[in-house]
């Protein structure tokens, strides 16, 4: 932050001797050649890394204060770019009191730079701090150091903000003892103070001693309100009236007559007098080191500031105080996180000074926070550094044009990356993968030595890559009518379907027959289909190859009739197996006439739900209870006790014969699949089931009709391909599949080793697609004339200033509607001014010409795959409201009546402007490259039109 860059070059030049301290901040150089210490912010410092700055080469330390801004949504990039770019030679150091993660955090930094990091912890204060709430004109302890949180003093403090009728003894059993809470019930707490409430806790921590105090209010506005409320109170003695008075006659000397009766200034001046102070974004910057210079004095007994205080400036006082503990993030109203309060209560305590640091939460309403929220602020853990890691145009740039580092080695080296690079390292990935590639090239060598011994499977890879897309089809196909029709699934999928499997690895079979006796349950009324471990799964009977040969280890489901059992009949093994959809090779227009239960053993009866077929959900599980239906020697005793099929859902079309039947269901089930293997393997085919007839409804009906005729057409040419009928062709397959799944792994481990895992590689893809669109870049990444001038453009949105430049927008316009015009791209706050009338046309014209460009832009990068908006990046990046200051600015009017042209508050402006005073000077940059002298003239002019007066008032802390 600049200005507390400025504040730490004071105090190091106090402590070491001015020449050897230096300062680079972004409009001021002091003593940058000869200090060997260098204050500036990592914005400086990445600027110079990208330029190759000879001052880089000599850096030995580079020390980062309060890292864990590193989590800063805008800046946090920032730090992350100067981590990863700065030399291999230099050490870093990191400082910082809210990091939760110090150690992944080192551990990124280790991997980062390739050296070992030393964590240096302490989970104690020097100054402990003790939290108190505010409630009843008294202070009640809440929490002191490690002490836990106090409910006594809880207690105490909501009693103490009970009205009086409901304190008497008298009322206590009155229904309405309590005072009616006004507004939101869920929101008394956050009652703010009156006058009355405000001097009677500057009374009190002035009467114990309390001072200096910081009141942190989350609200420009609401500081100075306070401020307002206070004003009959001095906190100063005579003589302490008379050092503050010297010091700010000194400080508004530096200013000329008409800025030192601004009534910023005379409020400030008057103020400090009586030992209050405010310090907030608002500001000038000079009254905000004014009161800073004083409060480190302790002239300042009470200072009213936002939370940039706590960030910005490192001046401990003796008291805390928080108005409130929520604030406006810039999105919604929130409570404090507890880093948030860790940072600003972190201000209470002054090391040799104070035994204890006091803390004071406010409590104005009926009640005191809740007291949940309340121990989360206060004790719950700091928020985790994260990487706030984001690529920009201006980055991909200046990486493209550097030799040393490229954006995908920029990516892979951040912290947002850090985990996943360090899950490769951990599972030795890149060793694998070289295992895998010397595997699958001694597998596809032993492949073609065999492929010319293998008569009758000529055509086998030919006969695999078939079945493959297959395979895939009858899943996709299959799982999207088991979603969109549940009904339509039963019907294709019946028991008693005939169906040929293909399951090399899975199942040890090639396209063999199997029957359906077994439907998966409906998921739309079975609840939460993640927790079905078989949701797309049939329970089927496979009809086992001719050369399977049984397991003798005992390994096998010995029990007849259930899940994973292998038995033998007909001569023949058959299997009761899962079966997924994913290895349907294609169903029959067959069917056999079958019940579930003549095959698979029954789920016992009980008084409630009387017979139940497969009543349990784990898979595992699913067939206890059942008994097999064995061969008996009674077979008209076979299915005593048993009802026969009825006309239910699932089996309406697949009841066996009437009971009595005397033929074994199981008997006549392998003959019948002994039969579909015979008639396929002499080419006397069962016609294959149309699946086009069951896909009736569901989104994206067109595609699965599509893909019903593109599997009859590959089913037909299955069975025509000589490989279909060969006796081993389990064999072979196999050997086909591994070689294929094991090239499917080395795939995947290349994906995971490459860019294109990157997290953000398709963003960077598609960037570089819209700087190649717009001529920045050229197919093979070289930076254009475009691009390089596109890198010195820092300040704002590199895109459109450079567009802006080559498009001539600015040629014809004087200075001040240059400076007036690039303004929009700086200013960032909301404002009701906007463009109007009283302004030249040109400069209208200008401005919307800039809105055209960015609209442009906005369209060609939602083009390029971007999630942009063109509207919304426009008023994102054009912001109109200080048009019109800056101009008048320009022309030379006063800082006091540009005031009056806009509703900015005063620090705003000066901030808006100091920084177009820098885009001023990267535009001037811009033109020289370009070589267009002319715009180079009315830059400089319009950089010396601006530079003036109050708004470029020197630093207190650097003159």
């Amino acid at each position: 932050i600049k200005a507390l860059s400025n504040q730490k070059f004071r105090d190091f030049a106090l402590k070491f001797g001015a020449p050897n301290v230096g300062l680079i901040t972004g409009d001021l150089q002091v003593n940058a050649g000869d200090s060997t210490c260098l204050i500036m912010t990592t914005e400086i410092l990445r600027s110079m890394l990208y330029r190759g700055a000879e001052l880089v080469r000599d850096l030995d330390y580079v020390v980062f204060d309060e890292i864990h801004y590193i989590n800063d949504s805008e800046r946090g990039v920032v730090w992350e770019e100067v981590i990863i770019m700065l030399p291999a030679h230099v050490t870093l150091v990191f400082l910082s009191a809210t990091t939760p993660n110090t150690l992944e955090f080192s551990d990124w930094i280790g991997r980062t730079k390739r050296k070992p990091v030393y964590v240096v912890k302490t989970d104690y204060r020097p100054v402990p701090l003790s939290y108190n709430l505010w409630a009843g004109n008294n202070l009640h302890k809440i929490l002191e150091g490690k002490s836990g949180f106090l409910e006594k003093g809880y207690r105490d403090a909501a009693q103490a903000l009970l009205p009086a009728s409901a304190k008497d003894p008298k009322k206590k059993d009155t229904p309405k003892a309590r005072r009616p809470a006004s507004g939101s019930k869920a929101m008394v707490w956050q009652a703010q103070g009156d006058k009355s409430n405000w001097v009677s806790l500057i009374h009190y921590l002035d009467r114990f001693v309390m001072t200096p105090t910081v009141i942190f209010s989350f609200s420009k506005k609401k500081c100075e309100e306070i401020a307002r409320m206070l004003q009959s109170i001095d906190l100063n003695t005579a003589k302490e009236r008379s050092a503050v008075q010297g010091f700010t006659l000194q400080a508004v000397a530096r200013l000329s007559q008409n800025d030192a009766n601004l009534p910023q200034v005379e409020m400030i001046c008057e103020m400090v007098k009586r030992g209050i102070g405010v310090h907030h974004g608002g500001l000038l910057p000079i009254l905000k080191e004014t009161v800073e210079i004083l409060f480190s004095r302790n002239l300042i007994k009470v200072l009213l500031a936002t939370e940039t205080f706590a960030m910005g400036v490192n001046m401990p006082a003796k008291a805390v105080v928080f108005n409130s503990i929520r604030k406006h993030d810039g999105n919604q109203f929130r409570t404090l996180e507890p880093g948030e309060m860790t940072q600003m209560a972190g201000r209470a305590g002054r090391r040799g000074l104070d035994d204890v640091g006091t803390v004071i939460i406010c409590c104005f309403g009926e009640e005191p926070p809740p007291e949940n929220i309340l121990r989360h602020v206060l004790t719950g853990s700091s928020m985790r550094l994260q990487s706030q890691f984001r690529l920009t145009y201006t980055m991909i740039l200046n990486l493209l044009r550097i030799e040393t580092l490229d954006p995908e080695q920029m990516i892979r080296r951040s912290f947002s990356e850090f985990s996943t690079q360090r899950a490769l390292t951990a599972n030795n990935f890149p060793q694998l993968l070289l295992r895998g590639r010397r595997t699958l090239q001694k597998l596809e060598l032993q492949l073609e030595e065999e492929a010319t011994n293998i008569p009758g499977a000529e055509d086998l890879g030919e006969y695999y890559e078939t079945s493959k897309r297959l395979l895939m089809l009858e899943r996709e196909l299959s799982e999207f009518i088991m979603v969109s029709d549940f009904n339509a699934f039963n019907d294709l999928f019946i028991v008693g379907r005939f169906i040929f499997i293909t399951g090399a690895r899975s199942q040890g079979v090639v396209r063999q027959p199997a029957i359906v006796i077994k439907l998966p349950e409906d998921q739309s009324r079975a609840g939460n289909p993640m927790k079905e471990k078989s949701i797309n799964k049939l329970v089927c009977l496979l009809l086992l190859p001719q050369s399977y040969v049984k397991d003798s280890s005992g390994a096998v489901n010995e029990k007849p009739g259930t899940l994973g059992y292998i038995g033998e009949s007909e001569g023949r093994h058959y299997a009761i197996r899962e079966v997924a959809t994913g290895e349907i090779l294609f169903p029959l227009d067959r069917k056999l006439k079958l019940s579930t239960r003549d095959i698979l053993q029954e789920v016992s009866a009980t008084k409630d739900t009387g017979m139940r077929l497969m009543g349990r959900s784990d898979p595992s599980d699913m067939f206890a209870g059942m008994k097999a239906v064995g061969r008996r020697t009674d077979a008209g005793d076979m299915f005593a006790g048993m009802k026969p099929a009825g006309k239910k859902k699932n089996d309406t079309q697949s009841s066996l014969a009437a009971e009595g039947s005397k033929e074994d269901p199981l008997e006549k089930t392998i003959r019948a699949l002994i039969d579909a293997e015979k008639c396929e393997l002499s080419r006397d085919f069962v016609p294959p089931l149309n699946v086009k007839t069951f896909v009736q409804r569901g989104a994206d009906i067109l595609r699965y009709r599509q893909y019903c005729e593109e599997i009859g057409h590959l089913t037909d040419h299955l069975r025509s391909l000589v490989s279909h009928l060969h006796p081993n062709l389990e064999k072979h397959y196999t050997k086909l599949e591994r070689k294929d799944l094991l090239q499917e792994k080395v795939n995947a481990l290349q994906h995971f080793l490459s860019n294109e895992s990157l997290a953000l590689f398709p963003d960077f893809q598609q960037r570089k697609a819209v700087l190649k669109r717009l001529g920045y870049i050229n197919d093979n990444d070289t930076v254009f004339f475009k691009g390089r001038v596109a890198c010195e453009i820092n300040t704002c949105e590199a895109l459109i200033a450079t567009e802006m430049i080559f498009e001539g927008v600015l040629d014809d316009l004087k200075p001040e509607e240059i400076v007036a015009a690039l303004s929009a791209l700086i200013f960032q706050e909301k404002s009701e001014s906007e463009l109007d009338s009283e302004l030249p046309e040109t400069l209208v014209d200008c401005c919307e010409k800039m809105k055209t460009i960015a609209t442009n832009l906005g369209q060609v990068q939602k083009e390029c795959g971007l999630p942009v908006d063109p509207n919304e990046f426009r008023e994102t990046n054009l912001k109109f409201g200080m048009v019109h200051v800056v101009y008048e600015w320009a022309l030379g009017l006063t800082f006091r009546n540009i005031c009056q042209l806009t509703d900015v508050q005063e620090g705003s402006i000066v901030r808006c402007i100091t920084r177009l005073d820098e885009l001023c000077r990267e535009a001037r940059n811009c033109s020289r490259v370009i070589g267009n002298p002319a715009l180079y003239r009315k830059l400089e002019q319009a950089s010396t039109a601006i530079k003036r007066d109050i708004v470029f008032a020197s630093s207190l802390y650097v003159s």
